[in-house]
């Protein structure tokens, strides 16, 4: 059953709201079981919007939806929230078979909901109660490919407790400018197939987590495959964690391209949830210095365990492989535990890194944030990003290296097996590096282990 939106007469002239025809032609196709409701081209303004079962949402060519400005215009929650918001553009729930695909455009007009001006960290303050874009939970069968969205002002996909989740050739373009515009969040999901993707945000481009939300949407993140995709982002390229209320096991991540990236994979056991048997390889890099705001220093692997709050114990991650990653760094790799025996079994092989000197002022501080704030433990986002300690006038938990920054550093890994692992270093080695190439450690306070 095919239905164009044309029948229900658009404006589609950018300015007027097409909210209430868009639901009654996707009410339409619940109505008659399902189908395909065809968007032509033109812009489209809409507020928040439920999708049926059994759709295939087509975009055509010239097609672009975009996001209203207007808290109000928001009439669907979703049970789960993001930076305290529940406001969506595009909301599922309990729903079997849903498509969306063509050339069109989604546009989150992003700039409604932040300031006009970065701040001295190029941050720019968002409004409160921002909307995510689109947010599915506890759906299956679920298919996003070949269309685009941009300038979000919020989390932008975020599929939560859903299994059978194919992605592909699908583009984010998020402004650089505005935190918390993560590209793609898998959270609590099963079976899920990334490819030939661009994800580009100021902060994490895929983030795989399982936040604490309702008891109903609670549960692992498991068999998560990520292959061919292109990274970019101000924060993290590719993160797991820091929400990890329940495991995360059993995600590849082959073949793909980070560039321009303050982190460029990072994995950050805080909340309890175990990580196991985590796969990356044939991965290129470009890890650079992002704003001081977002956490990370041009390291393009992170690994940390350590506690959020001081009730709660980190999981533990454990067996995980680094293979044939290649590509520069202007930071180094860090891996950081403050639990003993929660980090371990972890193996890089074939690497082969320049690590570049340069002028940036964020060159040379080590960064294991969050938590930050000893005030606030438990605190999240700005909290972190922001609480300033005294007496280093730098963010909590962004120190200067212990000894120097050296290429790679391990502090509190158990069973850390190292082979083929090439990191040419500038000769003569730039004040404040570090003499030895990789520094282990049994904890930051202990001495140098020779390795």
């Amino acid at each position: 059953m095919l239905i164009s939106l044309d029948d229900y007469h658009p404006a589609a002239d950018g300015e007027t709201p097409d909210t209430l025809c868009f639901q009654r032609a996707l009410d339409d196709v619940a109505s008659r079981g399902g189908g395909m409701l065809y968007i032509p081209p033109g812009p489209y303004l809409i507020g928040s919007l439920a999708l049926p079962a059994n759709l295939t949402l087509h975009l055509a060519a010239g097609a672009t939806l975009i996001a209203s400005s207007r808290p109000e215009d928001y009439t669907h929650q979703a049970q789960s929230q993001a930076e305290c918001s529940s406001r969506v553009l595009l909301y599922a729930s309990h729903k079997k078979n849903i498509t969306i695909e063509g050339k069109g455009r989604i546009d989150g007009n992003a700039a409604a909901w932040f300031a006009a001006e970065a701040d001295n960290q190029g941050y720019r303050l968002p409004l409160p109660e921002r909307p995510r874009i689109l947010v599915l939970e506890a759906c299956r069968q679920i298919t996003l490919q070949d269309f685009t969205i941009e300038q979000a002002p919020m989390w932008t996909v975020h599929l939560v407790s859903c299994e059978q989740v194919r992605i592909s050739r699908l583009c984010i373009d998020n402004d650089l400018t505005m935190a918390n515009t993560d590209a793609l969040d898998i959270d609590s999901c099963r079976y899920v197939h990334i490819s030939d993707s661009y994800f580009s945000a100021a902060d994490d481009g895929i983030c795989i987590k399982t936040t604490y939300k309702p008891a109903p949407l609670r549960g692992p993140a498991t068999h998560i495959t990520v292959t061919g995709t292109i990274l970019r982002s101000n924060s993290c390229a590719l993160k797991i964690g820091t929400e990890t209320h329940d495991d995360i096991e059993d995600v590849v991540v082959t073949g793909c391209t980070i560039l321009d990236s303050n982190r460029g994979i990072g994995l950050l056991s805080r909340d309890g949830g175990h990580f196991r048997r985590l796969a990356f390889s044939h991965i290129t890099f470009n890890c650079i210095y992002g704003p001081p705001v977002h956490w990370g220093k041009a390291d393009p692997v992170f690994i940390s365990v350590r506690p959020r709050h001081p009730d709660v114990a980190p999981g533990e991650i454990a067996w995980v492989a680094f293979s044939h990653l290649t590509g520069a760094m202007q930071g180094a790799i860090n891996l950081h535990c403050e639990i003993p025996g929660a980090l371990h079994h972890i193996s890089f092989s074939h690497l082969l890194i320049d690590q570049l000197n340069c002028v940036h002022p964020e060159q040379g501080w080590y960064d294991i944030r969050p938590p930050c704030n000893p005030a606030n433990p438990g605190g999240m986002g700005l909290d972190n990003a922001y609480a300033i300690n005294p007496a280093t006038q730098r963010p909590w938990s962004v120190e200067p290296w212990p000894g120097g920054m050296p290429g790679f550093y391990a502090c509190g890994v158990t069973a850390l097996s190292l082979s083929e692992v090439q990191i040419r270093r500038p000769e003569p080695l730039p004040p404040g590096w570090h003499p030895q190439l990789i520094v282990k450690r049994e904890c930051d306070d202990a001495p140098d282990v020779s390795v």
